[in-house]
Order: structure tokens, then sequence, then C-alpha cells
């Protein structure tokens, strides 16, 4: 952000000036939009105006992006204060709350900018909780346990690490001649699926200390955790159905009452009953759901007994239930048992698996995120070290402030208390320089379940802080308690909308979102707003075709989706724009990712509108990415059938499917040996590929393909859309990565490549002017004036999270990771986790719903294709339901199968209806420019730099230590030329050598003494005076355009503009002095020709002198203007004038 584009300041209101106050302890909830993070920021403007030492203050935010927005906001704003107006700069100061008629605080607003850039470590510390700990943890390395120069792990990395600590787990165990371990991941991967084996693996690697602290025998554990008989269970179940233990007396009445029925039915239900008494209690266990099958139905209710059954046997009901019950219960023994020793399997390999992955870490000194946690909670409460470090950190922080706070975990939280403990003891309040801690996050918001963070830690963490905070007995002064605030005001959602949000919250179920009902939302936006709710998108089945496995309900209202933002561009009034609606306006949010999200993006790509495609996606997941991937396959190995079948039918090609059925028909062999020989138009193509495989690396072999004779990237993106370049240039990154740690070959780059997974995540925040596609998730911190919710019908309970956290009473360790019991596994205590989880999920499930909700400013539209299984019903637990029970109580009224609410006061002018489109819309004729070559680029095409020119004349050796050594030098001797001419000229000497001592590492005490020597012969000298003199600029940057066309950019040594002359210098350090002006390198006057034509464009009127001191001599040679012509860009001999020019 440009510092002309910051705004004046918005000034703080009611609470939001309260939160800022830098004398406070602050606890701020804050509703979606109201301004939290411009009261956080006001918060830290208000400290260092106060004079706090900016590397004491201490921001901690929930993301990268949101420490990188924060410290753009601050350092924007502080820089926009140097030189602002005096009058605007006291509305600022007035918008903060403080003083305007204070000079010294003025004066010192507009030092600020610059004490932070000076201040140690960078000024304000703005980081994440991962970027503080890793900083921490730097620091003592070897006391925490790590190896020193540890690295955070990069995705792909940890990706390709945990397979190969899984792969090198299963071979040692081989090698010892076991195979337990192998066994139990088996069963996992055929009970859970590979993908779901893989992350209960990975969750526990992610909890050593948990895994660590289970017992050595887990499944007598677990047996007695789940209170169930040790020993062989189908024994066990065995001996209570034999005769003394099962009630065979009841059966043997029912037998009776059944045989005197005297029906085929009940003798046949009689001989049944026989036959499982007369069976040995193996046989009866086995067969134990058929004795419940005799007497209960598969919905579990006593089945009724004829009038002759019960004539015989009153008692038949009471019978049948005790029996069947029983039966019952020893089936789900059965199970349960079942559950506990697929569960111990599963925990003996997590343990086995989590040790693994913590020695392949400790191999390449990498940690990852979990890691920068744990161990910094553990350096902090090591004794003796931790109480060090606590008083270090105590020492240099002074204010903590906490951002998205409602996402911050136990462990997260332990390490904020340790960091401000001592701010309130009694000593800290009593201080006269407080300490304070500011804390702002929203209950409503919480929506990160999924990694660890629950909202109800943040409300603990407030009680906590509240009790921390009250008065130590005996105190008399300020008052420095916690004050809790809360700013319910909304600047970006008008009226309307939150009137809606509120009748939502409203019309949940009990305290839906985990809390009691929260304050109603005010809005501070003036105009009109809307919300729609579409009807429920249901479809006939269209029976099979290319999309087939989409669901047809979601192809559907993927396309109304496209039609109607395109039927809204350019004909939706946007009253808080004062414009109509454009493409980079409408955010389509989805609850999860799949195959909804990259439809809509499809159909808006095939509409014409622009997309900027989905927010995150896996990097081997974009067609654009397979394509080039089967290019490489292809390359590596040419009779890979499959692989050439994909590079043929992609862009990079051209085929269809029916040429690629009908050019691969063939007797026999592989189909690149069958092109070859009908000499098919592929075959030219193709074949420039395989001549480039051996003799590449794998980024320039992709780059060749993309920007080469194949013109890849044109044909990819003109078939796959704007948003191919995205996947195309991480895929290159992915590359340069790949070469920066192996020897490159496109055969380990393929291997590398699918041994990891990587994300993409697009900065949604800067899509331009085109719509964004995200998940609700992903939208966080964002907004737009049209957000849409595309898959509101979604039902919560079909996705479930499978793998929960389960602490057994009088367990002293951590909760550690299970998979959620089946049906028949049903009954032990883990069943009461697995409810309160999903209890927890389906509260954040309605958190998500605001979020979504509040990401728009003036217009919502809530729309849901209900799955085949609800009968075109939306789910009653879904968003669409939720939003439906708002519009009742609201009296919103169906209008054409739509329902639209704008407020309960009128509004002037009123929105315009967001209907969904009914037919699409006629296609805008072609323009004739689309189908002309674009011209070719004017020449160059990146400015020249002169300092550059002719260097590729020759070939350069490669660099000795000698030319390294002469080349360090040279850059010394201009930085000494730029730090020394400021200086008194009888402490030039000596500062220069303290600089190359110090800053400069040179150690060699007598090439110090040469270099000073040279740099004052030059200093010293008069007539070199005045180039460094107050007028001369050092280092100064210019650029022209020539009249050829040329773009001339670079720096210059020194650079002195008088009133009718202007003057360029450039040093030259080397030992060799030309003798005389006939022998400067011509690559010397190239450069400084250069200069000159760009200078004699910028000073038209000024005399242009050019000079070369050569600093070994010193000797200076001022350069004629007819030799600088015979060496300027575009220069031809024979011509007198630049080349082009007239």
């Amino acid at each position: 952000m440009a510092v002309s584009e910051v705004k004046a300041l918005q000034r703080l209101k009611d609470d939001q000036a309260a939160a800022s106050d830098p004398h406070r302890h602050v606890w701020l909830s804050a509703s979606a939009g109201t301004g939290k993070t411009h009261v956080l920021s006001a918060r830290v403007f208000r400290l260092l105006l106060r004079g706090v030492d900016p590397a004491a203050i201490l921001c901690l935010t929930f993301t990268k992006a949101g420490a990188a927005e924060m410290a753009e906001r601050i350092s924007s704003r502080l820089a926009r204060w140097v030189r602002l107006p005096r009058e605007e700069l006291k509305f600022d100061l007035f918008a903060l709350g403080e003083d305007v008629n204070d000079d010294a605080l003025i004066a010192r607003a507009r030092t600020l900018f610059a004490r932070v850039l000076d201040a140690p470590g960078g000024g304000v510390r703005i980081q994440t909780i991962h970027g503080f700990c890793q900083s921490l943890l730097a620091g003592f390395p070897v006391e925490a346990g790590l190896v020193p120069g540890f690295r955070p792990l990069e995705a792909r990395e940890e990706a390709g690490m945990a397979r190969e600590a899984l792969a090198e787990l299963l071979v040692a165990e081989q090698r010892g001649g076991s195979t337990r371990i192998g066994d139990a991941i088996a069963a996992m991967s055929l009970r859970m699926g590979e993908g779901a084996a893989e992350a209960y693996l990975r969750e526990c690697a992610r909890q050593p200390q948990a895994m660590a602290e289970l017992s050595s025998g887990i499944q007598p554990f677990l047996r007695r955790a789940f209170d169930l008989p040790m020993g062989d269970i189908e024994q066990v179940i065995a001996s209570e159905c034999s005769d003394d233990a099962f009630d065979t007396d009841a059966l043997e009445r029912l037998a009776a009452a059944n045989r005197a029925w005297g029906t085929p039915t009940g003798t046949k239900l009689s001989g049944a009953i026989l036959d499982w008494l007369a069976s040995p209690p193996q046989d009866r266990a086995r067969r134990l759901d058929e004795v419940r099958a005799m007497f209960f139905t598969q919905k579990d209710t006593l089945k009724v007994a004829k009038p002759k059954v019960l004539a015989a046997e009153p008692d038949h009901d009471e019978l049948a239930t005790g029996v069947g019950t029983r039966a019952a219960e020893l089936i789900a023994l059965r199970g349960q048992a079942g559950y506990a020793d697929a569960l111990a399997g599963a925990l003996e390999a997590g343990r086995a698996y989590a040790d693994a992955y913590a020695r392949a870490k400790r191999r390449v000194g990498g940690v990852d995120f979990d890691d920068l946690i744990r161990e910094t909670l553990k350096l902090l409460a090591q004794p003796g070290i931790g109480e060090w470090v606590r008083f270090k950190l105590d020492q240099t922080t002074e204010h903590v402030l906490i951002d998205e706070a409602q996402d911050t975990n136990p462990q997260q939280w332990a390490i904020v208390r340790s960091l401000v403990e001592e701010y309130f003891s009694g000593d800290a309040v009593r201080a006269a320089g407080m300490r304070t801690l500011f804390v702002v996050g929203d209950y409503k918001q919480a929506i990160f379940g999924f990694q660890g963070t629950d909202p109800i830690f943040f409300e603990a963490a407030h009680r906590d802080f509240t009790r921390r905070a009250e008065l130590p007995p005996g105190y008399h002064g300020a008052a420095r308690e916690l004050d809790t605030l809360s700013l319910t005001h909304s600047f970006r959602t008008t009226r309307p909308v939150l009137e809606f949000v509120d009748a939502a919250i409203a019309a949940l179920p009990g305290n839906g979102m985990g809390i009691d009902r929260p304050e109603a939302h005010a809005s501070e936006v003036p105009g009109p707003g809307s919300v729609t709710l579409w009807a429920p998108t249901v479809v006939e089945a269209a029976g099979d075709d290319e999309e087939g496995w989409i669901d047809d309900s979601t192809r559907v209202i993927a396309r109304d989706i496209a039609r109607a933002i395109k039927g809204w561009i350019g004909t939706l009034p946007l009253a808080s724009k004062g414009r109509m609606l454009d493409a980079g306006d409408v955010m389509v949010l989805v609850k999860r990712r799949g195959d909804l999200a990259s439809l809509i993006v499809a159909r808006l790509y095939a509409e014409g509108v622009p997309v900027a495609g989905v927010d995150r996606l896996r990097l081997d997941a974009p067609l654009a990415v397979q394509d080039l991937l089967a290019a490489i396959r292809f390359a590596l190995q040419p009779d890979d059938d499959l692989s050439l079948a994909n590079l043929l039918v992609s862009p990079l090609i051209g085929w269809t499917q029916e040429q690629l059925l009908a050019g691969a028909l063939r007797e026999g062999g592989s189909l690149w040996r069958h092109l070859r020989q009908r000499d098919s138009e592929a075959v030219e193509p193709l074949s420039r590929i395989l001549r480039r495989a051996d003799f590449t690396t794998p980024y320039r072999f992709l780059e060749e393909i993309l920007s080469g004779e194949l013109d890849g990237r044109r044909r990819l993106v003109a078939r796959l859309g704007a948003e191919a370049h995205d996947p195309i240039d991480e895929l290159l990154n992915a590359a340069l990565s790949f070469e920066a740690v192996a020897t490159p070959s496109l055969q380990r780059f393929v291997e590398w490549f699918d041994r990891g997974e990587v994300e993409i995540k697009r900065d949604a925040g800067a899509a331009g002017g085109a719509v964004r596609v995200m998940t609700a998730h992903g939208s966080k911190g964002l907004q737009a004036p049209l957000v849409l919710l595309a898959d509101a019908a979604i039902d919560p309970a079909k996705s479930r999270r499978d793998i929960i956290r389960w602490r057994p009473d009088g367990h002293d360790g951590e909760a550690f990771p299970v998979f959620r019991p089946r049906p028949a596994e049903l009954g032990t205590p883990v069943d009461d986790a697995a409810a309160a989880v999903d209890a927890r999920e389906l509260q954040e499930h309605w958190r998500l719903f605001y979020v979504a909700a509040t990401r728009a400013e003036e217009r919502l539209v809530i729309a849901g294709a209900p799955s085949a299984q609800c009968a075109g019903i939306p789910p009653a637990l879904s968003w669409y339901s939720a939003a439906a029970a708002a519009f009742d109580s609201l009296g919103a009224a169906e209008q054409d199968g739509e329902r639209v609410f704008t407020g309960t006061r009128d509004e002037a002018p009123a929105p315009a209806r967001l209907r969904r489109a009914a037919s699409r819309p006629g296609m805008a004729a072609v323009p004739d420019w689309l189908h002309v070559p674009a011209p070719r680029e004017a020449r160059p095409s990146r400015p020249l730099a002169p300092s550059a020119l002719g260097e590729d004349e020759v070939a350069d050796p490669p660099p000795s230590a000698t030319m390294r050594a002469a080349a360090e030098r040279g850059r010394l001797l201009h930085q000494l030329f730029e730090r020394l001419p400021d200086l008194p000229r009888d402490a030039r000497a000596d500062a220069a050598e303290r600089w190359l001592a110090g800053a400069a590492g040179v150690s060699d005490a007598g090439l110090r003494r040469r270099m000073t020597r040279d740099a004052m012969a030059i200093l010293d000298d008069p007539q070199f005076a005045d180039l460094f003199g107050p007028d001369a600029l050092a280092e100064a940057p210019i650029a022209a355009a020539l009249p050829g066309g040329d773009v001339v950019a670079g720096t210059v040594d020194r650079l002195c503009i008088g009133d009718t002359r202007v003057r360029v210098v450039d040093f030259k350090t080397g030992r060799r002095v030309p003798a005389s002006i006939e022998d400067i390198p011509v690559y010397h006057l190239k450069q400084m020709a250069a200069y000159a034509a760009a200078l004699t464009v910028i000073f038209p009127d000024h005399a242009i002198e050019a000079a070369l001191l050569y600093t070994a001599g010193p000797t200076m040679f001022v350069l004629p203007d007819a030799l600088l012509a015979r060496h300027k860009p575009g220069y031809r001999a024979g011509e007198q004038s630049y080349a082009g020019e007239a």
C-alpha cells in the first residue's frame, strides 16, 4: 500500500476508544466488521506516542497474512505521519483520542517511523505464535533439545518425510522378523481406507507426548478402560452362552409357545430355538444374531406375538425381551472388544510411527508447527533455564497484544501466560511504567476446531486473566483490572443483512453457537441492503453424461450461479459504491471444497465472467499441472501409453477424444511406435519433447514447453482459463525447489513430486476484478459487496470428524487419538467423547454460518442443492434451514420461488431483486482484434542496465579467489565513499578503520590500512572535492526512455547537478588503471555512454559531462562527447543520430 493511498484515520468510538487506551489491560470481544484491526493498530500507535520502545511491543496473530496486514497498516501510517501537513496529522491524532494541542506529541509522531525502523529486531514485533516460538527457540536451541540451526519443515518436505518414516518403520520391522506393526497398519487401511489410516498415523505423530504416556500393554489398558473382560473374548461369550449362564429355560418356554401356535411359522421358529439350544456354547456364541432376530425387528423393537402364542405363554413378551436383550449385550460385548483390540493395534502402530517420524525430523534438524509450540512450552517450564528465559522475555516485552484470540489453543495460551504472568504481580501493578495485556477475539468466529482450537479455551483464559488482574490487597492507586469490552457496531455490513444475521442466530436451537444469545448487531453503514434465499435446487436424474460422477443438482446450481452472476454484472446497483456491480465485487463461498467449487469456476469461465479460481487446491490436482506432468512422463518413457494419451488430448497437442480413439487403433505395440509408423502430425512436437529430455533440467524442460515452440502456456490458458497461471507458476517453483536440493533430472523430479502433497494458496484478497470462489474458512478476514453462499443445504451430520481425542477416566497422560467406533462397536466410553465432539462441531457449523454471512457488505444470497437422500428438502441442521427460519421470524414472504428481506425499516432506494437467471444470456459478438496476432512488443522487453553492457561479448572464466577478493574490495570502497563524506575530515580515517573491522568484517589489518589509504587519497584530493560535497548525490538511481526505443535504468556512483551542467562520475576500483583515454575498456565506455544518453533525456537543457575515476591512481578521465557518441545505445557506424531517429 503506497503511503499516498493511506486514508485519514477514522475516529475511535466508545468502546473502541476505551479498548485502545494504552494504560489498561483489555479483553475485547469484537463482532464481525466492527473494526478490531483498527482498534489493535490504534493501541500500538498510542503506545508508541507515549514513548514505548517499539521492540517492547509484541503482537501475536493467528496467520502470517494477518501479521503482514498489521505490519503494513502500522508502517504505512507512521510513514504518512512523517510529512503529513500539521492539520491533517492533528486530525489523525484526534481520531486516536490524543491531545492535538500537545506540540511535543505532534513532533514525536513525526519521528515514530524512523524510531521503529532503527529499533532492534526491526521495530514492533508482529508475529504469528509459531513465528514467535521459532525466534525464541533459535536463541536457546541446545537448552530446548533441538539441533542448532534447526529449520521449520515446508509442507512438501514434511509430507515426504512422513511417508519415508513410515516406509523405514515397516522395513526395519520386517528385518527384525516381526510384522505386528505392519499388520496393524494393514488392518487400519482395510477398516478406514489408506488415506484415513495415514491421517491417523500423522495425528499420532503430532502428539508424541500423549503416545509416550501410553502404558506398554495397550490392549489390557484399553480393556480395563472399557470395562471389558481380559483374554479371548469369544471364549468369554461362549461361557456366557452355556446352559448355566444363559436363560435356556426361557428359550424352551418360548419354543413351546411357538410350537403350540401350530402354524408353519411357529414350527419353524420353535425349531430354530431348539437347534440353537442343541448347539455347543461356541456355536451358540457365533449365532447370537439369530437369537436376537427371533424376537426383535431390525429397528430394535419387540416383535408382536400372535394371540395363540400369548395364550400358550402369557409371559412371552417378558421372556422374549430378556433373551433378546441378553443376546444384544453379548453381541455388543463382541463389538466393543473388537473395537478395543483394533484401537490397541492402531495405537501401537501410531506410537511406533511417532517415534520414527521424530527420528526422521532430528536427522535433518527439522521441526513442524506442533514442535515449535511443544518445545517452547518445555523450554519455559524447564527448571533453571526456563526461569532465565522468562526473565529475559519479561525484560524485553512490556506490552502484549493477542489478535484472533478465539483461535488460540490451550498450549498457546500457556505460552501467553508465561509472557505476561509478571504483569499482574503486586510489584508490576505498582510500577510506574505499567505493562499491559490486550486480547481481542470473538467467540462467534471460532471456526478452526480442526486445528485443535476451541472457544471454551478463550472463555477459560478470560476468566483466568480476570482473576489474575484483581487488585492486590492494600493497593489504592489507579485501577488496573482487566477491562472487558465489546464491539457490536459494524462498519462493514448494512443493517438489513445484520438484522437477518441476528434473526438467524436467535432461531438456532439452544445455545447453538456454544454461547448464550450474543448482543444484537448495529450497523454504521448507511443505505439499503438485502438478503435473498433462493428456492432449493432439486433436479431429476438426467442419466449418464461426461460429468456423471457429479450430482445433477450440483451441476444445475453451478450453472444457475454462473448465469446469475453474469446477469448481475453491470446491471445491479451497489448503493455503498455508487456504481454498478462488477465481477470483483462478488464472493462465492462454499462450506467445503469439492465438485461444486470447481464447477462454479468452470461455469463462470464458460460464461465469460472473470474468475480467480478456488482459493486453494492441491498442486497435483489442476489439469494444467497434470498435462505438464504427462509430458514429463512421456519424455521419460515414450512407451507409457496412458501418459502419451493424456498428453495427446491435452491443450499442448490438442487432439480430441475422437482423434485419440481413431489414432490409437492398432494391432499391437505401443502407441508411440504406432504414431511414428503412421507419420502422424503429432509426431514432430512429441519428438521435440523427447529430444530435450536427456539434456535439460526439470525447470528448463517445463519452461521450454511453456514458452518455446510448443507455446504451451498460451495453449493451456486458452483452454483452461486464466486460473491456470497460478498452478503452472507453482509447478515451475517446485522444479526450482527440487533443483536446489537434489541432482536435477526428470526422473528424480517426478519421484520427488509424487512423494509430497502441496496446496496452492491464492491471495484471495488480491483477486483484482474477478469473482472469488473460496471456502467460508478461507474468507475469514475478507469481505465483498455481494456474497453468495452456494452450498447452504449441506447436512453437517454427513461430515463428522473421524479421528477424535479421548482420555480415559483415571489416565494421567494427555488425551490420545482414537477413531470412531462403528455402530456395532458402540457402548464404550469413547461414545461420550464422540458425542461431545459432534456437539462442538455442530456449534462450529453455526459459527461458520455467522462468519460466512457477515462477509457481505450490502447483499447476501443463499442457495443450496439438497442431496438426493434428502428428497429435495434441506436438512434441518443446514444453513439453508436456519436461513429459512430467520425469514419466517422476519415475516419475509416468498416471491416467485424466492424470499427477499430488505430490512424492517424502509430504506431508499430499495435494492434490486437478485433473481436467479432463467436462461442463458446472449453472447456478445467476438471483436475482430481477438483473431489478429498481437503486435510485436516494443524493443527492448526490459530496461538496459548500463553496468552490464558489454559483459556478454566474451566468455568469462569461473571467478577465482583473487577475482572474488577484488570484487569484494571494490564493493567495500564504494560503501566507504558513500559513508565517509558526511563525517568531519579528521575523523574519516578512524571511522573507515572501525567500519571495515566491525560491520564489514575485514580481519586483515593490512588490507584495512590499504583500503583506508585508497579511500582517503580520493576524499582528501581537492580536485575531487565537489564529488563529495553537499550538492553531490551518491548512488543516484536514473532511468529514461531513449529516442530510439531503448530504456536505460541504473545507479550512478556520483551525480552533481548544477544550473547548466550535470556531471556523472563512476568509480572503478580495480588495480589496473588505463594509461590513457584510448586504453579505457570498451564496456566502461558503453556504460558511461548509456548514462550520458539517459541524462540528456532527463536534463535536456543541461550539458552532460561523464567521467571515470580509477581509484587505484587516483586518475579521472573526462570522456569527450564524440567518444561517448560512438558507444551510445543503438549507435551504428556512419550514423550521427540514435537508431530509429529521424
